[in-house]
């Protein structure tokens, strides 16, 4: 995710402590902090994510170059180094999950709470031009109206 403003005028950075930092500074109070809550976590799971899976590929690469036995040509220490650093992938995976949570999260938060009182809104709206039960020179929906209207003579 770029850095961008978010609404409390505080960029969201790149920075591990700062998207931690601003995490730990939201109060959920409206729905634009569930927004916030859920940018700055997708922010923070994408950039552990990128950190652990870089760290674990140097891991592989530093432990892959260790000698090992003789008779194995360092091939032992190829397959225990893959090993060690599929631990790391793992839990970058995880940062990454964390990350996509928020984002479920808010989208969750949408589909039931805020569709809801957008339909109920809109159907609101919808009522407030009808007149409940009998009503006096309204015109019948689909009939000319009154007599004489419509063209013809009464």
């Amino acid at each position: 995710m770029s850095d961008s403003d978010s609404g409390s005028g505080e960029k969201l950075g790149s920075n591990l402590t700062q998207l931690v930092q601003q995490l730990e500074k939201i109060e959920f109070q409206t729905d634009r902090d569930l927004y916030q809550y859920a940018r700055i976590l997708r922010a923070l799971g994408l950039e552990l994510h990128m950190r652990v899976a870089m760290d674990a590929d140097v891991i592989g690469a530093i432990l892959a170059q260790y000698k090992g036995k003789w008779y194995t040509f360092g091939v032992q220490s190829k397959v225990r180094s893959k090993l060690v650093a599929a631990h790391l992938k793992g839990g970058a995976s995880a940062a990454k999950v964390l990350g996509l949570s928020g984002i479920k999260m808010y989208a969750s938060f949408v589909r039931h709470f805020i569709q809801p009182e957008i339909e109920a809104e809109r159907k609101s709206r919808e009522g407030k031009g009808k007149k409940p039960g009998f009503s006096i020179g309204d015109k019948p929906k689909g009939a000319p109206g009154k007599p004489g209207e419509g063209g013809k003579a009464a």
